[in-house]
């Protein structure tokens, strides 16, 4: 609670004084990520880092420097407003990704979801953070979302807390999906993070179940 309540006051604060850069704290540029950090964030390759499921895997940066600073403020410090400089940073290496691989993801054939937090972790931190991320993803990327496809019904510990052989223990049995509601759609999956895949393992085999089968997947960091 403490920790929600001072994101709010840092978020009223920056309506009422400059706004602060949420990884270095300057205020010289009134900008959410300054342009110094936001030089430090480099671009993974636009292909696949990694297969679930036999689902493609595209990660946009290493989770360290700026990256890693953006997404633990935005996660754990309140800074909601990180949502948008992460959602940038994934839409540029999403549009690198389509031209490189000649992905056919447009509005018209592409929805785009998310992994979501659990209804009490989301009362905890005062929002999803995924969802938020998807939402400014598409508003630059014009591609609409549904988050009623997938919704996570187990309160699982942070993946970050439990050890890497543990780790698909821990969300077993995480997601609920929604059946036909993306007929002939590509789903685009967002995540903040992926480490062991564990997490993305565990929702996309449950959506190929419910016979998604276009998925591709999206992270910000890994």
């Amino acid at each position: 609670m403490y920790k929600f309540l001072t994101g709010i006051f840092e978020q009223f604060a920056d309506l009422i004084y400059k706004q602060k850069c949420v990884v270095c704290g300057c205020s010289k540029t009134n900008e959410i990520l300054c342009k110094n950090c936001l030089k430090t964030v480099h671009n993974l390759s636009p292909f696949a880092q990694r297969k679930v499921e036999g689902v493609n895997i595209f990660c946009a940066c290493k989770y360290e420097g700026a990256v890693k600073n953006l997404i633990t403020n935005f996660k754990f410090n309140g800074r909601k407003n990180a949502a948008i400089p992460c959602a940038q940073i994934l839409y540029k290496y999403f549009t690198e990704v389509v031209k490189s691989n000649d992905l056919d993801l447009n509005p018209k054939n592409a929805l785009l979801i998310c992994i979501p937090s659990h209804r009490l972790r989301v009362l905890k931190r005062g929002y999803c953070h995924t969802e938020l991320i998807l939402k400014e993803f598409s508003n630059l990327s014009k591609i609409p979302y549904d988050l009623k496809i997938i919704k996570k019904v187990k309160n699982t510990l942070p993946q970050y807390k439990v050890r890497a052989d543990k780790r698909a223990k821990n969300v077993s049995g995480a997601f609920k999906i929604a059946s036909n509601r993306a007929r002939g759609k590509t789903l685009i999956l967002i995540d903040d993070i992926t480490t062991t895949g564990a997490t993305l393992f565990e929702a996309v085999s449950n959506l190929k179940k419910q016979k998604y089968d276009n998925i591709i997947c999206f992270t910000l960091a890994c």
